[in-house]
């Protein structure tokens, strides 16, 4: 008998396809299954998808979005590039599982990201089982399924405080100005609420998030995370490449947790407002920091009225800035978080930092800009407290002397505590991330009723069994 055949299709953007691919070679190591990974041209162009021949049983399908290679920095540009995904990407599976469907391997399930809801519509025309892979925490899916439930109340969980709109996921706060990124997640959210027992795949573990797994009875919650490089559980987090970096070198001349790792992602641009008093705030600290700050021009999320790059924007204060610690463009961020020296992390906590900051247990400032990323926020500083969370002012501005006091509560005040919480989300991250933890152990129970779910289709196809017109288990 062929194993079963996913076909696993992401958003074209870093954020998505890095835990994407983790989950598809996961889920052949774990099951033995086959995997075609579903992308547009512009992942394989712009090299998002590193040493991707190596690997058996999984094959690539590409489609184009109309931006092949890359550039969309206008609002206009998202929105053209979204309703190109549809049509094509519509095309693309409908015309590949067609292909397969009386094949040796014909497609058992279609599994999808998040900002893909054509997707699953594809999947139920062909009346093929779909499950969503949600890259953001438990805590997040349930606000956004109980908003558009139509739930007036906030979300609540037993051991967090009340959720503040400074918690909440920006697309749902009343500033927000991006209506496209609203539509879909109630687009989505719909979708899922029409279903009798929806699958929703999330990057989490089991005992991080237990009370959020099970909040809606009727929603399989499957944790099949965290999903990061394989190096993180075996123990070896040294960077793939041979020789040392500058960077690697100048960490190893620092004394142990001395120094601050700065990084806020790929996709938001700081202000220069807030660059400046983020600047400001570490060189009066003296403290060792790696800052880590790109000359791109094109990321989603910019300032309005503002042109210049974040590099241009430190021009007048690098040097002040680099008498006290190192600035990059680029560097491994793994190998970063596991090195001896780093003691703190300023980050966007955008969920795959979060993860990473978890599993290698490291204390953080977090300092969120949209998204999940105030959610994620509330959940390291209140639930799992290994960080602690900036303030803005009344003009959302985070003031110097507001990131000295987080950074000093971090590296001196509550150091032990933090490091402490750490080291257990640490090891609890591993046993679960681990070759025969709890989330291998929950994507082969996720196959296995795919599996089954697959089979009573067939036979339905076959006037062997009746089931009812709404899908059931998907």
């Amino acid at each position: 008998m062929a194993p079963p055949h996913f076909l696993l299709v992401t958003f074209p953007a870093q954020g998505h396809v890095n835990p994407s691919l983790r989950f598809a070679r996961r889920l052949i190591k774990t099951t033995g299954a086959r995997v075609t990974f579903v992308a547009c041209v512009s992942v394989f162009r712009n090299s998002m998808i590193p040493n991707h021949n190596n690997v058996d049983n999984l094959s690539f399908l590409t489609f184009s979005d109309g931006f092949d290679d890359g550039g969309i920095s206008t609002y206009e540009d998202r929105l053209k590039r979204t309703a190109n995904l549809k049509v094509n990407g519509d095309k693309a599976l409908s015309e590949f599982i067609e292909a397969n469907r009386n094949g040796d391997s014909p497609v058992t399930c279609v599994i999808y990201t998040i900002l893909l809801n054509w997707a699953p519509k594809v999947a139920r025309r062909f009346q093929l089982p779909s499950a969503l892979l949600w890259i953001q925490p438990a805590l997040v899916f349930d606000i956004y399924y109980n908003h558009f439930m139509g739930n007036n109340s906030v979300f609540e969980l037993t051991n967090l405080s009340s959720l503040e709109i400074r918690d909440l996921p920006s697309f749902l706060t009343p500033s927000n100005t991006n209506k496209a990124a609203y539509d879909s997640f109630q687009e989505m959210m719909e979708f899922l609420i029409e279903e009798t027992n929806p699958k929703i795949l999330i990057n989490t573990f089991d005992s991080l998030e237990p009370e959020a797994l099970t909040a809606f009875p009727n929603v399989e919650m499957v944790a099949v995370g965290p999903l990061l490089p394989t190096e993180i559980f075996s123990g070896s987090t040294k960077s793939v490449k041979d020789q040392s970096s500058s960077y690697t070198l100048w960490l190893d001349s620092k004394t142990e947790s001395s120094v601050i790792y700065v990084s806020f992602g790929t996709m938001v641009e700081l202000s220069k407002k807030q660059i400046e008093e983020l600047a400001r705030a570490l060189i009066e600290g003296g403290r060792p920091f790696l800052w880590v700050i790109t000359d791109k021009s094109n990321r989603e999320t910019k300032t309005e009225g503002e042109d210049e790059t974040e590099i241009e924007k430190i021009a007048g204060f690098r040097h002040e800035l680099e008498e006290v610690g190192m600035i990059v463009s680029w560097c491994s961020q793994i190998e970063v978080l596991s090195h001896r020296s780093v003691g703190c992390f300023v980050t966007h906590c955008g969920w795959s930092s979060t993860l990473e900051s978890l599993v290698l247990g490291v204390p953080v400032v977090a300092f969120p800009m949209w998204s999940d990323q105030p959610t994620n926020a509330k959940l390291l500083e209140e639930s799992w407290k290994t960080g602690v969370r900036v303030r803005e002012n009344s003009e959302g501005l985070v003031e110097r002397g507001e990131i000295r006091r987080c950074l000093e509560a971090v590296m001196e005040e509550k150091s032990v505590e933090l490091r402490e919480n750490a080291k257990k989300w640490k090891r609890l991250a591993i046993e679960a991330g681990g070759e025969g933890g709890s989330s291998d152990k929950n994507m082969e129970a996720f196959v296995e009723e795919i599996c089954g779910d697959s089979l009573v289709q067939r036979l339905c196809e076959a006037g062997d069994v009746k089931v009812n017109d709404k899908r059931v288990g998907v």
